[in-house]
């Protein structure tokens, strides 16, 4: 029989296990009848509770076990399918507290093997028989010995007392388990609860002090439980954390040691539902990483169109800059980029992508070349942006990441239209292995010829980016290298796509513009793709003479092309070379 209620799944399965005789029927019977009933059946069948019945909303199923109706094989097949065991003895039976360790607990570690994390809700029937004060002296040897012993909760089917409780424990041990974030034996947060616990403490620190100021604690609590802190509250708040670790507060704000040991409070003293309310808030599954669906929100990306920056995603980025820009000096060093991903599991930015933007001399990262590396990333790799703004925050303020992100319209409509909302464009730079391309492209983000030749391949992806005003609006330019090394090499349908193609040829090589012609005339003849030939390493107006049947400004004339484009060596390391101007008006107004 399938686990569910309509059509929503089983999210909690309570197990009830014991001796025949100590009530658990009666437990079961008495919860759902809200009263105790004196004629109980060898077993209940199962009972499946709905979400708007319990404050923790889950669908749960209580599963009842008797030896009278069911075998050996029955049991070990209810414990395997179980999320949570009640284990239920009689308070005024000694024997039945001595088989939950003799046997009970053995049989389920047998089962599920002996490290495992399946949590036990001992359960102390028929208290309302004894007058005696020591019950409890019984069982605590046994839950020292087995640490996957949750609690321990005396009841009386009889009397009704606390039935409630021990399913409510029940549920509680499975939707906000204790064990993957306390480990009680040495009485510590676990190292996975304190990473999460340290991501959430920095995204909350706005002012990035590394404190919690009474502001801050109040958004904090405003986010993950739609209220904020009376000032008394937080006060309280305080003088609980100073009681434990006096470093817990300083200057009359909250430590990250104070937040952490304000969340080890919370637990020793069973509260950690509010924990786990503020990790899942945080995006946290219960395995504390982050969800998937948190990091990878779906997206559909049509054909033709692309992904850019929207002004929430704009906006968002331009604060972390400034929160991380702590000499405010308008760059990031080194150290402030670390310390601006430090809540991301690795340093995202690798060497090569901050070699394809513009940076200080010093390889600091300027705004300009921070905004156009975001842009890049969300054009080429909108999974890894999406997953980058997940674990710094964007989803805090917003739904999802979507809201960071806008797809363009088909760009053949823009074509049509002859207009465009883009800000985004795409140039291929085609040429001949020696044709200069990588001085080319490099140079578009400020890098000089000592700079280029100090960095190797492995050091380089084929893209870079760059602002560039286009008849006064900002617009990105993203250059790729594609190299040809004979007029007989392929291209393939990418690298022939593009908003704008560069045709690069070198000027004092006599057969460089040949390669290019026959480019030209093979892929892009009879297209609508815009195409400029560019002519690089000249230096005045000296250019040596093309084996080629038409010179290059000729060719250009017959075939409808702009003349070509000359890049000198002064341009070399200049980004505000006027040929990227052209280019990234061609791209935008084709």
């Amino acid at each position: 029989m399938p686990d569910t209620i309509g059509n929503l799944s089983v999210d909690v399965r309570i197990l009830v296990l014991g001796d025949k005789g100590v009530g658990k029927t009666s437990l079961i019977m008495a919860l759902v009848e809200d009263a105790f009933c004196e004629d109980v059946p060898a077993r209940v069948e199962r009972v499946l509770i709905p979400p708007d019945v319990t404050p923790e909303r889950v669908v749960t199923a209580i599963v009842d076990y008797s030896s009278r109706t069911q075998d050996e094989k029955a049991l070990i097949k209810e414990i395997e399918n179980s999320n949570v065991i009640c284990l239920v003895y009689s308070v005024d039976d000694e024997k039945t507290v001595e088989r939950i360790s003799e046997y009970w607990l053995k049989l389920i570690q047998s089962t599920l093997g002996s490290e495992h994390e399946r949590p036990i809700i001992l359960v102390g029937n028929k208290s309302d028989k004894t007058e005696s004060t020591d019950n409890m002296d019984k069982v605590l040897p046994i839950m020292n010995e087995f640490i996957e012993i949750e609690t321990c909760v005396e009841c009386s089917a009889k009397t009704m007392k606390n039935i409630s409780e021990i399913f409510y424990y029940a549920q509680k041990a499975v939707v906000y388990p204790i064990k993957p974030l306390y480990n009680a034996e040495d009485k510590e947060l676990t190292p996975k609860c304190r990473k999460a616990l340290v991501h959430i403490f920095k995204l909350s620190d706005f002012d990035n002090d590394g404190l919690l100021s009474d502001q801050e604690l109040n958004e904090f609590q405003t986010r993950c439980f739609d209220m904020p802190l009376t000032d008394v509250a937080i006060e309280e708040v305080k003088r609980a954390v100073i009681a434990v670790n006096p470093k817990g507060v300083l200057d009359d704000c909250l430590t990250l040691d104070g937040f952490l040991h304000l969340h080890q409070l919370f637990i020793q003293r069973g509260r950690h539902e509010t924990t786990w309310a503020i990790l899942k808030r945080f995006g946290y599954d219960q395995n504390l990483r982050l969800r998937e669906n948190y990091l990878y929100p779906t997206i559909r990306i049509p054909i033709g169109s692309s992904v850019e920056l929207s002004q929430d995603g704009i906006q968002f980025l331009l604060s972390l800059f400034t929160k991380f820009d702590e000499d405010k000096d308008g760059c990031l060093s080194q150290t402030e980029m670390t310390s601006l991903f430090s809540v991301c599991p690795t340093m995202p930015w690798t060497a090569e992508q901050l070699n394809s933007i513009e940076t200080t001399s010093v390889g600091w990262l300027t705004l300009r070349g921070y905004m156009a590396l975001w842009t890049m990333n969300a054009f080429l790799n909108v999974t890894q942006t999406m997953e980058h703004l997940a674990y710094l925050g964007f989803n805090l303020a917003f739904r999802n990441q979507l809201a960071a992100l806008k797809i363009t319209r088909d760009r053949r409509i823009d074509v049509q239209e002859k207009s465009t909302t883009r800000k985004v464009f795409q140039c291929h730079v085609i040429g001949s292995k020696d044709a200069g391309k990588t001085v080319f492209c490099r140079s578009f983000v400020g890098k000089n010829l000592l700079e280029i030749q100090r960095m190797n391949k492995k050091q380089m992806t084929p893209y870079v980016i760059n602002s560039v005003n286009v008849k006064g609006q900002e617009k990105f330019l993203l250059l790729q290298e594609v190299d040809i090394y004979s007029s007989t090499d392929s291209l393939t349908t990418y690298e022939t796509s593009a908003d704008v193609i560069c045709l690069l040829y070198d000027g004092t090589s006599p057969d460089s513009f040949s390669h290019c012609a026959q480019i030209y005339l093979r892929y892009f003849h009879r297209t609508k793709v815009p195409v400029l030939f560019v002519t690089t390493k000249v230096t005045g107006h000296y250019e040596v003479e093309q084996n080629f049947e038409m010179s290059p400004l000729e060719f250009c004339k017959v075939y409808g092309l702009p003349p070509p484009v000359r890049f000198p060596s002064s341009d070399i390391g200049r980004c505000d070379s006027p040929v990227f101007a052209v280019l990234a008006t061609m791209a935008v107004y084709p």
